[in-house]
């Protein structure tokens, strides 16, 4: 494994704090594992972190860490389809325990992002903020061209580099779990950082939500009953957002009465299903959180940062999915999964039929009652992505969303049933796949472009065969399982450096020493103390060698 050093380096201060949390929760036994001193993370390990399981000491860990990790955290807990269910259990209970940052320091960016002083944009501005997260502060103000109430979303100040550099130092930790602790290796952490990183990187953009927020209300066919709050274009920026202030309360709010639950049950459910099956653009957290009921009793989808999209093909699979999880058919389960699944290694089907199998019939007996159709789902990823199989993060946050305004329907109709909910709009979506004039489309425009690449191959064929005769075709071959290897090579060529440093110090002093007692004069100059300090440099230089070779040493013996 490759880790570059300079990174490490200028992390080295938040990696110190890190480690040492990880150690005061009981897990010096997995640095010990990651190669770090026996001696020292074994004093540091408390005796009070034994009455907490595992799942619970890395929920506790990262709310130690800070909101950066609390954050990473939240993102992670949509992925049951790679991550164990209890671990996503303890995830979902993080809460962004954030203390507000005083307007003083969040006044420079406001001003940076406005360009100039907030009072030629606000008649009023309220500078204590209505809500607190890791990543931005909200706050109400008016707007002096026309007088409404606003939400203003204000970024933290410097918040990108340290984000950044928790993310770097949460990668390393990850390559190093996944070489190091064969039982993680299933999961892929790397991969799974990496893609989460990328997505905590972007919510840093607070131009994306605004977007999404705007697509979701031109695609939106139920105006006058469900809506995302309108934003302001002219002041949206990476640090900054401005959408219309929206009075409202949450489901479960006890002024709502049965009727009106009932009926708000029914059109949350149906949005969801309208953007998920027949729009492929959805909100993928809409937890009650995330759902304000006005005063008219219209529904207003908020937090437009985490969002999901489904390509036609990929909505035609779910519905292909569903249909063969309501039929209890494993096996037509795994047919279908291999359309659209992307596997690294070769998949054991009949291991992957007798697990799904297993879920199916775990379930059978509660199809037809309400049972949370979202936790099934939410079981069969996690059976697929520990079998090997890679689906678009899109499908998981797909469950998450049917979870979330499961719970939010149940909050506002106990009797809520999201089956009644999606049947017809699953009848819509077969409608529109196999409708003959639709597939006659879908052909044609795919009949067009097998045309066009026939069209193009005999170029191609001229291209490839005059590069073969010039010699301008080359083959990259990629060596994998050398990491160990290339690992012993680069600590041998270390030492090696270091050898030679220590030979050229004391030939070095030597020389100067030999030239010092020629000249006569041993018992003093400045070449004499040059001398000594190469003479004492080198003998430091040897004796942390000769620690790391006898402790690497120790390693390869166990």
């Amino acid at each position: 494994m490759s880790i570059n050093p300079l990174d490490l380096f200028s992390n080295a201060v938040r990696a110190k704090e890190i480690v040492t949390v990880l150690v005061r929760h009981g897990f010096g036994d997995l640095l010990e594992q990651l190669g770090m001193p026996r001696g020292w993370v074994r004093r540091l390990i408390p005796e009070d972190a034994q009455h907490l399981n595992l799942w619970q000491r890395i929920r506790v860990v990262l709310e130690d860490l800070g909101p950066t990790f609390v954050k990473f955290g939240q993102i992670l807990s949509t992925r049951p389809d790679v991550l164990p269910e209890p671990l996503i259990a303890e995830l979902k209970l993080l809460r962004s325990k954030v203390k507000a940052v005083p307007f003083e320091q969040m006044r420079p960016v406001l001003l940076t992002e406005l360009g100039t002083e907030p009072e030629t944009h606000f008649t009023a501005f309220d500078e204590t903020p209505v809500a607190c997260g890791s990543i931005g502060q909200v706050y109400r103000a008016t707007l002096r061209k026309n007088g409404e109430t606003v939400a203003v979303k204000l970024q933290r100040p410097n918040l990108k580099k340290p984000i950044k550099a928790d993310i770097e130092i949460i990668g390393w930790l990850a390559r190093l779990l996944h070489e190091k602790v064969e039982e993680l290796r299933p999961y892929d952490l790397p991969d799974i950082v990496s893609e989460t990183g990328k997505g905590m990187m972007q919510e840093l953009d607070f131009t994306i939500e605004c977007r999404n927020a705007q697509f979701f209300n031109a695609l939106n066919p139920d105006k006058e009953h469900v809506f995302a709050p309108r934003v302001y274009d002219e002041f949206t920026t990476e640090q900054l957002s401005v959408c219309e202030w929206v009075e409202g309360v949450p489901p479960g709010d006890p002024s709502i009465t049965p009727e009106e639950g009932k009926e708000l049950a029914r059109i949350g459910g149906q949005s969801v299903f309208q953007q998920i099956v027949i729009s492929g653009f959805f909100h993928a957290d809409p937890h009650g959180g995330n759902i304000l009921i006005t005063p008219d009793r219209r529904l207003c989808f908020i937090d437009w940062g985490l969002a999901g999209q489904l390509t036609r093909p990929m909505r035609y699979f779910l519905a292909d999915l569903f249909a063969a999880i309501s039929s209890s058919d494993p096996e037509k389960v795994v047919r279908v999964l291999n359309i659209m699944a992307v596997g690294k290694d070769r998949l054991d089907e009949t291991k992957l039929e007798k697990e799904i199998g297993f879920v199916l019939r775990k379930y059978q007996s509660k199809f037809g009652k309400s049972e949370p159709v979202g936790e099934i789902v939410l079981e069969l990823l996690y059976v697929f992505g520990v079998n090997g199989i890679t689906l678009a993060r899109d499908y998981s946050l797909l469950a998450k969303a049917i979870v979330s305004i499961e719970e939010s329907g149940i909050e506002l109709d106990p009797s809520f049933d999201i089956r009644t909910i999606a049947r017809p709009y699953l009848k819509k979506l077969a409608y529109e796949r196999w409708n003959p004039i639709n597939l006659l489309k879908q052909n044609w425009w795919g009949l067009q472009g097998h045309f066009a690449r026939l069209r193009e191959l005999p170029g191609e064929i001229q291209r490839f065969f005059r590069k073969l005769e010039d010699g301008d075709i080359s083959i990259k071959l990629k060596h994998e399982g050398f990491e160990a290897l290339i690992s012993s090579f680069d600590s041998g060529i270390n030492r090696l450096s270091f050898s030679l440093i220590i030979a050229a110090l004391l030939i070095g002093s030597s020389f100067i020493i030999s030239g010092t007692i020629q000249a006569g004069n041993i018992t003093g100059g400045l070449l004499v103390h040059i001398a000594t300090l190469g003479f004492v440099g080198a003998g430091v230089l040897g004796a942390w060698l000769l620690f790391d070779i006898i402790r690497h040493g120790r390693h390869k013996k166990k």
